[in-house]
């Protein structure tokens, strides 16, 4: 095999990995993008990048057939750092990446604070197929992204519309989850319980300022 054709190789062997990690996850796709906004990208080492990378790539295809229909990229990802990559324009950058953390971030804060966010898409164009064409994709919407990360963006639009209200911040340590309850409030009973211990030590401060404050009272009659 030609250095060319192993290079291939590896990487579909890499990419085809990336999309079985994203599809183990505990909660699919969603729970693979809650953990990649909460990782510092900027701390990974090379090879845990390269990692990541192939899985923000990977995720855009694995998460196709459900999440915003059929994709024609205009463009692939600016590729840095990742040995044979640029040969198959496939994998972003970490810049690329770390701009794709902070918008979807900032889109839901919105959501969660208004209950409704808005992407826009610039550089994305929507083609449509018409019904009555021969074709096997007929009345199909395709997306032309004009930049891989856009594509990324659009897919988690259509994954935000279909669980974003189970999408939630833990207000006790910040971490972002996705709850198994519409009432859930709290990402584990270890902060449930760390707030209702809190909560519990604060009432039995305030009834014994209460206490010496009545005692002092009584004392003075």
């Amino acid at each position: 095999m030609s250095a060319q054709g192993k290079a291939e190789q590896e990487f579909q062997q890499e990419y085809e990995k990336a999309i079985e990690r994203i599809r183990t996850m505990p909660d699919g796709a969603v729970g693979w993008v809650l953990k990649f906004l909460q990782t510092e990208l900027e701390a990974l080492t090379p090879t845990e990048w390269t990692l990541v990378a192939f899985e923000v790539a990977a995720f855009v295809d694995e998460t196709g057939d459900r999440y915003g229909g059929m994709v024609a990229p205009e463009s692939g990802w600016s590729v840095e750092g990742v040995p044979h990559a640029k040969n198959y324009q496939t994998i972003p950058s970490r810049k690329e990446a770390q701009d794709i953390q902070a918008t979807v971030l900032e889109q839901l804060e919105l959501y969660w604070h208004e209950g409704y966010t808005a992407f826009t898409f610039p550089q994305m164009t929507l083609v449509v197929v018409s019904p009555g064409s021969f074709s096997d994709e007929t009345g199909t919407i395709f997306v032309s992204a004009k930049r891989k990360a856009k594509e990324f963006e659009y897919r988690f639009v259509h994954l935000l519309a279909q669980s974003g209200d189970y999408i939630r911040r833990c207000p006790e340590c910040a971490k972002i989850y996705l709850a198994i309850r519409r009432d859930q409030v709290y990402c584990h009973p270890r902060c449930q319980n760390r707030v209702a211990a809190r909560k519990w030590r604060e009432a039995q401060k305030t009834g014994e300022r209460k206490e010496s404050l009545h005692g002092k009272k009584s004392g003075k009659g």
